[in-house]
């Protein structure tokens, strides 16, 4: 039974993880990260080869060590995880692998926290919850699925188009791995692949202006007031492709008002698989049947194969605590502004969350200004703590 040592536990080897250890080591506090998978990074290690990070590599990497430049402006998923395995490798960070976290609460004088795992037990001045945003895919609940006879399957689990060859395919989703998996099935699966969308999609250049997005960015924190920042932001970053209004998709009717709008998908791939018949929008699920489905417009399709990409839920069981949520049901903090929040859990000292936000420069930007805060919030935690 491996014992469970230091004064901060780190829950969850990906990046957000990582990244506390190594902010963690810099600051001279003792830790340990523990990862229920048998490798750092799974959720990388596995997916599919057509994968393209949505953020630009000088902006999406692990603290201290940017990604090598051959990589180009966007690395692909496979990419990311070799230079996450070698950064690993390279710090040697005190990880335990094989390790799931069963019970996380308050200790009995509210100091510190009591961790249950299923390698033991331990209390520690701080935790920190670094499990990430993909371990709990959500598998919405569609009538008529027991009686369906194909195969129904999450994009969490799709790894390659090749077992789908021949196969009558509809993809559920409009967000970028929706689409990304769509246009992978087109050189195996029965034409077209279906792609089922149920709310309005974004279509946006991948290099606006000649730029990559998170360049503009960048130049538009520089250069651009704040109070018209986002606004210059909108204008540039969902700049659009002419005469896609006939191709079948919900476009939103205002691309700068994304609310209730997937992440945006960038380049031409989807505009020109549809002009070639190789991909074909329609819309929402709405059941199953025996051999097809039926869709929100009262249309029935034959398929085998659903892919579901619906996106992920919290998988935070394990928090034996009442936290106040937001909006997709993740902890509040005590302030969950991206550029200078602080990433304690609202109500709970001690107990903190990285990996949260997605928005801004990309997410491995924020993990590690958020990994950067969570471990300057404990070294002021445990400065209090020792003093007599």
């Amino acid at each position: 039974m491996t014992a469970l040592a230091g004064e901060v536990l780190v829950v969850g080897a990906g990046p957000a993880g990582i990244s506390c250890a190594y902010y963690l080591e810099q600051a001279g506090i003792a830790y340990t990260v523990i990862e229920r998978e048998p490798i750092a990074g799974s959720t990388w290690a596995n997916l599919y080869p057509s994968l393209l990070q949505n953020t630009a590599s000088f902006v999406s990497h692990l603290p201290g060590e940017r990604m090598p430049l051959r990589y180009g402006w966007y690395a692909t998923g496979r990419q990311f995880y070799n230079y996450l395995r070698r950064y690993v490798e390279k710090h040697n960070f005190n990880i335990v692998y094989g390790v799931e976290v069963r019970r996380v609460s308050p200790d009995a004088d509210g100091q510190g926290w009591c961790v249950e795992t299923s390698a033991g037990s331990g209390q520690f001045s701080a935790v920190i919850v670094a499990s990430g945003r993909f371990s709990r895919p959500y598998m919405p609940e569609i009538p008529g699925r027991d009686a369906f006879h194909g195969e129904v399957l999450h994009a969490h689990e799709y790894r390659r188009a090749e077992p789908f060859a021949g196969r009558r395919v509809m993809v559920v989703g409009n967000g970028p791995s929706g689409v990304d998996i769509a246009l992978e099935l087109i050189d195996t699966a029965r034409l077209p692949v279906l792609l089922s969308i149920r709310s309005d999609m974004v279509l946006a250049k991948r290099y606006p202006y000649g730029l990559p997005d998170s360049l503009w960015g960048m130049l538009a924190r520089a250069l651009v007031p704040k109070r018209w920042r986002q606004k210059f932001l909108n204008k540039v970053l969902y700049q659009g492709y002419r005469g896609t209004e006939d191709l079948g998709l919900p476009l939103a009717p205002n691309r700068t008002d994304r609310a209730g709008t997937s992440a945006p998908v960038r380049g031409r791939g989807l505009v020109d698989a549809i002009r070639a018949g190789k991909v074909k929008p329609c819309a929402g699920l709405n059941r199953f049947y025996q051999d097809e489905v039926e869709l929100l417009d009262g249309s029935r399709c034959p398929v085998d194969v659903v892919i579901l990409s619906t996106g992920y839920r919290p998988a935070l069981d394990y928090l034996d605590i009442q936290y106040e949520t937001d909006a997709d049901g993740w902890p509040r903090r005590v302030s969950d502004d991206v550029e200078g929040g602080l990433t304690q859990v609202l109500n709970y000292p001690g107990l903190y969350m990285v990996g949260r936000f997605y928005r801004g420069l990309g997410p491995l930007h924020n993990i590690r200004h958020e990994a950067r805060t969570a471990v300057n919030e404990i070294r002021g935690r445990l400065a209090q703590v020792r003093q007599p």
